[in-house]
């Protein structure tokens, strides 16, 4: 992690290259929200990776803001097709005003900040094949082992997860990648979401929302669905920040 003062300097100096160009609460409130699971944080640090490759902490990725701890509601939104539009993490009843990028707070993603061109919005990278895990830091080491003990290698997206997401798809067109799972950990009573990107792959933004106080007041992940960008839906597009920031070339 990054100096706090030097990334706060930054992140206010290109506040509004990092803002998100959509609003979330009218999209979820017109596509409707679904209360489909929770998550439990304990140390408030997010990480996010791909569920078959949770095993591999080289491709967990941990934001820079902490969320606050408890267990909390993830609203799922759908497209009219059921593919899954939009995730939401709900940490608290008040509403978003604004929304700013979710940046992970390493020394390269800040020097790549100042690159960023008005309105481009960076997106982070999604595995084609495997849905996607949040988990709280903190909770990591008694998951991967748990999955270790009973799946072998982690591998537990292969041997039951691919199945159970699946059963919960309601999209009726390949690849059917909707719903969300609710993983609980009972020796933690924790809980983990599990989802697809609603195109199976690709890249998405993800945001944290600010209510009218400042506070972080939800998480946003944005698949960014082809059917519903419309002439009237803004879209994020990448440039050479996403690229600076790809695994391969940190």
């Amino acid at each position: 992690m990054v100096d706090e003062e030097r990334y706060m300097k930054l992140v206010k100096k290109h506040r509004k290259k990092i803002a998100a160009v959509k609003d979330y609460e009218e999209l979820f409130t017109r596509l409707g929200a679904e209360k489909a699971g929770s998550i439990t944080l304990t140390s408030g640090r997010i990480v996010a990776c791909p569920l078959e490759s949770i095993g591999d902490e080289s491709r967990h990725i941990e934001y820079y803001y902490r969320a606050p701890a408890g267990t909390h509601t993830v609203e799922l939104a759908k497209s009219s097709t059921g593919r899954n539009a939009a995730v939401r993490i709900v940490f608290s009843d008040t509403h978003a005003v604004r929304y700013e990028l979710a940046l992970i707070g390493t020394a390269e993603e800040l020097d790549c900040i100042s690159d960023l061109e008005a309105g481009r919005i960076p997106f982070y990278e999604s595995c084609t094949a495997s849905p996607i895990i949040v988990a709280d830091q903190g909770l990591m080491p008694d998951l991967l082992e748990h999955l270790s003990e009973r799946y072998g290698s982690n591998d537990y997206y292969e041997k039951e997860g691919k199945k159970l997401l699946l059963e919960k798809s309601t999209c009726s067109e390949e690849p059917l990648c909707s719903g969300l799972m609710d993983f609980y950990l009972e020796a933690d009573d924790a809980h983990f979401p599990i989802f697809f990107n609603g195109e199976g792959g690709g890249h998405h933004p993800i945001y944290w929302g600010f209510d009218h106080a400042e506070n972080i007041c939800c998480m946003i992940f944005d698949f960014d669905l082809k059917e519903l960008q419309g002439d009237e839906e803004p879209r994020g597009r990448t440039g050479n920040f996403f690229k600076k920031l790809r695994r391969g070339d940190r």
